[in-house]
């Protein structure tokens, strides 16, 4: 009876190691796919906000602005506000220079946590029956 008893537990041994070498490998291979994945996916991230860069600066040049352009008129406001006198921009070069939708600090907030994510974390109230 112990030689029946010992193949059976050298087997269940056994089905066991297979199990945990299969789950360790599908692991290491579904890992490893999923990096590859996530790469790509940054890769083309990147590459999406250079194309749109590359697109601002081209316009901006076609425009005939260069990309300094917004921050010495922001200068010449800062300026002009300082000494009193308006400077004579052109009512575009206003607009690039400012901004067009000044964003509150509770907007800013809203803008880093998730769409559905609460203001503040839920708090049970005291007297709870369960606490």
């Amino acid at each position: 009876m112990t030689s029946l008893t010992s193949s059976k537990v050298r087997s269940v041994g056994y089905g066991w190691g297979v199990l945990v070498v299969a789950g360790a490998g599908s692991y290491y291979f579904a890992k490893r796919s999923i990096n590859a994945d996530r790469e790509e996916r940054a890769q083309a991230e990147e590459q999406r906000r250079q194309q749109r860069e590359r697109m601002r600066v081209q316009e901006m040049v076609s425009r005939g602005t260069t990309a300094k352009a917004p921050h010495k008129s922001k200068r010449k406001e800062h300026a002009a506000a300082a000494t009193g006198v308006a400077d004579s921009l052109d009512p575009s070069q206003q607009v690039e220079g400012g901004d067009p939708a000044p964003v509150t600090h509770e907007q800013a907030e809203m803008a880093q946590r998730g769409k559905y994510e609460a203001a503040e974390p839920y708090r049970t109230r005291r007297g709870d029956k369960f606490s």
